[in-house]
């Protein structure tokens, strides 16, 4: 759970374009994965920050 927690402190650390920037590279990364490991992965966002998980979900769909 502590690493949960540094990840979604550096994403928080992050400037409004860098966020963008690493949503949209995450999400590039899975898109073409399988839809159940981008459900994992998507979990995995959401225990981290969820606005993270929510942006990457979007872009994917």
């Amino acid at each position: 759970m502590k690493e949960m927690i540094q990840a979604g402190n550096f994403y928080d650390s992050l400037s409004p374009e860098e966020q963008k920037d690493l949503t949209e590279a995450v999400a590039e990364s899975l898109f073409f994965q399988e839809e159940e490991l981008q459900r994992r992965v998507l979990t995995l966002l959401a225990k981290a920050d969820p606005r993270l998980a929510s942006g990457v979900e979007k872009r994917l769909r």
